[in-house]
């Protein structure tokens, strides 16, 4: 599956683990627990691991807009984690239109990734 999702309660952290490409499925099979995690705490952090990235179904564009818009503000922290070059410079571009603290890290800073968003729990 190229979409994995977890979460840890005690840190009130969601994280997605991305490799390959993003069907409509999988974006579907995420975004309900996120959406129940954000209700039950509030305000979460996230972490996203981007290991490999192939594309997305185009259809998941205006869904994945509108749960950003709706949920952005309950997001305290991400951690967007990847070697891939290009994922670096979009991610920073983002952050610069979120109050949300968004940070960058190498796969080999996965620990510390985690340790930073962890950080405001």
């Amino acid at each position: 599956m190229p979409l994995i999702y977890s979460e840890d309660d005690s840190t009130k952290t969601a994280m997605i683990t991305v490799s390959g490409k993003i069907t409509k499925e999988d974006y579907d099979s995420a975004i309900a627990p996120i959406e129940a995690f954000i209700s039950k705490h509030g305000a979460i952090n996230f972490i996203e691991v981007i290991e490999s990235f192939s594309g997305f179904d185009p259809s998941i564009i205006l869904p994945g807009l509108k749960f950003d818009f709706a949920h952005v503000k309950h997001i305290s922290r991400v951690a967007v984690v990847s070697d891939i070059g290009w994922i670096s410079p979009l991610a920073k571009a983002a952050g610069y239109f979120m109050a949300t603290k968004l940070r960058m890290f190498d796969l080999a800073a996965l620990d510390e990734a985690k340790e930073w968003v962890r950080s405001s729990a």
